[in-house]
């Protein structure tokens, strides 16, 4: 078989396996997705930035880092709309590209290694599972990715002044797209200057923003202050990340019912839910940590890689490690997004270590084992993902949804929050969220767990209608609504309250 019709067969098994989420959500899926439609539609139809999103009553700006949906702005409106389910998948497939370009040249053209990096990325089950929305998190590790192997080409090949430019350009770009990729830019930068001992390396930090402010004409400094403004709500509020809204309540809830998926439970089942959420999202990225001995501890190393790869891949794992049982770091995300940014870097090593190796014979079922259980992770995420309402529109949410839209303008609340993105961007009804750019704190009475009664929501807010499905609400929270008229759907819900349910919930406090 050609070489070319070799990597022809890793594209194409890489997009089915990223494409068949999208068949079985075939009304959406993904919780930003919709976001990011309504707000490239916004831009693109007045012009004005950051573009005023009004239907999200609880967000004060759209201080967002703005790259991504700049970029989008400029597909047509025809292309954008037809392709923004994709959009993401051929951003991945375009790192896909990088990878099996990397392996090819630091190896000297060895197909087998090419062939396996892009195996090994194609079944990473995060680049499957995020990737299923329009976000902006493949860009900026994408950007990320390159900024790297300009580094390595710096610092292993001694090229020129000229690649500290393109270095710098990409850092700046960087924190113009993705908050989270920012974070873990300045601590690899930070690590490496320690590891190497390279002082100036850390300039590139304060250049990175300077980068930033210039290229956006100060906006970044907005930016700055919505990343502080989330980083500290998550400050407060880490210990719910992923609570369930009423059960978890200090109003509706027993004080002890945690949610199963919840990301930082409680005992011994949240430690082995942290680890499990960690590997499983990215087998083949832990695996590839196990390199660590053969480089510290074999007085000859069986493998032929520059180390700085195998530091840069450590970096982020630590940083994911830290985020996730730190409780000083957990505010700055969700530790185990951070494998998303490992997954070219360990398939490049563990496809090495499959071919380009003194010793084939100990290494290549190491690789296989990593392929094994990406696979298997790839099998649980898409029948979790089956099974998962919150993450997709099924027929009977997009009934629910079409009934909503038919209704007197109205405020909806969404229970679960998943569904305020989709139901905003379908019905045109404002939603009780926000949390996308700057204003968190309007957000906190409600999210992630709900501190007010809902009669006072109700009443504060001017809620008309409640969206939710079976076995969502606590009795005690049902109990304390006013009358409404329900309509149902299977196992979908849409309260309707009065116009005067507000003013009565007014008089009654």
């Amino acid at each position: 078989m050609s070489a070319l019709l070799q990597v022809f067969l890793v594209f194409l098994i890489a997009a089915g396996i990223r494409l068949l989420p999208l068949l079985l959500s075939p009304h959406g899926a993904g919780i930003d997705h919709w976001f990011w439609k309504k707000y490239v539609e916004t831009y693109r139809s007045n012009r004005r930035f950051p573009p005023k999103l009004d239907q999200y009553i609880l967000d004060e700006h759209q201080w967002y880092p703005p790259l991504f949906p700049l970029l989008l702005s400029v597909l047509p409106a025809g292309a954008f709309d037809a392709l923004s389910r994709h959009i993401a998948l051929l951003i991945d497939l375009a790192r896909l590209a990088l990878l099996m370009a990397v392996a090819y040249w630091q190896t000297e053209g060895r197909i087998g290694v090419v062939v396996m990096a892009g195996l090994i990325y194609a079944t990473i089950p995060i680049q499957t599972s995020y990737n299923i929305q329009l976000n902006p998190r493949g860009v900026a590790a994408l950007m990320l990715d390159l900024l790297l192997i300009m580094l390595l080409w710096i610092y292993d090949l001694h090229a020129g002044a000229w690649a500290w430019v393109v270095v710098v350009v990409l850092a700046g770009l960087i924190l113009l797209t993705h908050k989270m990729t920012t974070q873990l830019l300045w601590f690899i930068i930070l690590g490496t200057a320690v590891i190497y001992q390279l002082p100036t390396l850390l300039m590139l930090i304060p250049a990175s923003v300077a980068v930033a402010v210039v290229f956006s004409r100060g906006f970044y400094i907005k930016v700055l202050r919505a990343h502080w403004d989330i980083v500290s709500f998550w400050h407060r509020n880490w210990q719910w990340i992923g609570a369930d809204l009423l059960r978890e309540s200090p109003l509706y809830g027993n004080g002890t019912y945690e949610r199963p998926e919840k990301l930082h439970r409680s005992g011994l089942r949240g430690r082995a839910w942290q680890l499990f959420v960690l590997f499983g999202f990215n087998p083949a990225a832990w695996i590839a940590c196990l390199l660590v001995y053969e480089r510290l501890f074999l007085a000859s190393p069986l493998l032929i890689y520059p180390t700085y790869l195998l530091v840069w891949l450590l970096l982020p794992c630590l940083f994911a490690l830290l985020t996730t049982f730190v409780p000083r770091l957990k505010c700055l995300g969700a530790g185990y997004l951070y494998v998303y940014n490992t997954s070219l870097i360990a398939a490049l090593l563990l496809s090495l270590t499959f071919e380009y190796t003194l010793a084939p014979q100990l290494s290549t079922p190491f690789v296989l084992l990593a392929l094994l259980l990406n696979v298997a992770g790839l099998l649980t995420y898409y029948v979790g993902f089956y099974r998962n309402k919150r993450a997709r529109v099924d027929s009977g949410l997009d009934v629910m949804i079409d009934r909503l839209r038919d209704q007197p303008q109205g405020v909806v609340i969404c229970v679960p929050a998943n569904w305020y993105e989709v139901v905003s961007y379908k019905t045109g009804h404002p939603v009780l969220w926000g949390g996308h750019g700057y204003g968190f704190r309007r957000l906190e009475p409600i999210w992630p767990r709900l501190l007010l009664p809902i009669r006072e929501v109700l009443a504060r807010y001017n809620v008309r209608y409640l969206l939710t499905m079976d076995a969502m609400l606590p009795d005690t929270f049902v109990a304390d609504l006013p009358p409404a008229q329900v309509l149902t759907h299977e196992e979908y819900r849409l309260y309707c309250f009065a116009p005067s349910a507000a003013d009565d919930t007014r008089t009654r406090g």
